[in-house]
């Protein structure tokens, strides 16, 4: 993701394909949480975490399951791996920016 700069007094703007489980709101100023992003990104990490399956299993599953990406396709094993080792952490992105600019000395 990238944000780019607006004039003073507007929100600035995000471009770019926002993480999984992401998505931008309705301004592009910042992301949300996908519901349903969040929920297979939930699913993926109890497999691997709680019930310890291994990567590739899961990749299975999912293929099984008929789970696909948002480009309807099913995920490989980056994408998983991606999912599970990113941890909760929110992206910089979803916070709003602070309208501070920087003053020059």
């Amino acid at each position: 993701m990238r944000r780019v700069l607006a004039p003073r007094g507007t929100p600035d703007i995000l471009f770019g394909e926002s993480p999984y489980g992401w998505r931008l709101s309705r301004d592009r100023s910042k992301l949300v949480k996908n519901r349903d992003e969040q929920r297979v990104l939930a699913v993926v990490r109890h497999m691997y975490f709680v019930q310890r399956i291994p990567m590739r299993d899961i990749v299975v599953r999912l293929r099984d399951l008929r789970v696909m990406s948002r480009r309807g396709r099913p995920f490989g094993l980056s994408s998983v791996f991606e999912m599970i080792h990113r941890g909760n952490e929110r992206p910089p992105e979803a916070d709003a920016p602070k309208r501070g600019r920087p003053r020059a000395r």
